[in-house]
């Protein structure tokens, strides 16, 4: 039975990003979050990776709201090529308490952003952050202690997919 109670944005969101996902033919991995949402549902952390695990470029866009989230869904409908050698890593709902409006555990979002550079980065050395909310300098300091090695540059926050694609296609020179 359908309710008719209006579908929370971070939902609609989470629904979009993993059919864009499944439509694209990119796995999706999800990490469940301690929170719940209003609707006393579960909230997760959704990533997505295109390229081969031992890339040494790569570039991570990282979204917390809806706008975020669309911008990636844009972004896997009309998916950018990566180059062979590069990697690019969409996280969806870095801290998807915060997008549910909920209270949640500041913690979680720093290690489970460890754990997306421990899983889908373990061999970058030039690493661009594109935090699509604008809060990409408060990822590096997480990501270089998971990366030591890697060069991790934020770059400005893109206002819309069309921007996102524009910076990845100069970060990864094509």
């Amino acid at each position: 039975m359908m309710s008719d109670e209006p579908q929370s944005p971070y939902r609609a969101a989470r629904r979009a990003f993993i059919a864009a996902c499944e439509a694209a033919h990119v796995e999706s991995v999800a990490r469940l979050n301690p929170a719940k949402c209003a609707d006393g549902k579960p909230l997760f952390m959704d990533c997505a990776a295109l390229g081969p695990r031992h890339a040494q470029k790569a570039m991570l866009l990282v979204a917390q709201d809806a706008a975020g989230a669309g911008m990636l869904t844009a972004l896997l409908r009309t998916p950018q090529p990566v180059p062979p050698d590069a990697r690019l890593v969409l996280v969806h709902a870095l801290d998807p308490a915060v997008f549910a409006g909920v209270a949640g555990d500041p913690v979680w979002p720093s290690a489970m952003l460890g754990a997306v550079a421990t899983e889908d980065l373990p061999k970058v050395r030039d690493l661009a952050v594109l935090a699509l909310d604008g809060t990409g300098e408060s990822l590096e300091p997480v990501l270089q202690a998971q990366l030591p090695r890697a060069k991790i540059r934020t770059l400005p926050p893109a206002r819309d997919a069309a921007e996102a694609r524009d910076a990845i296609a100069v970060f990864f020179g094509q």
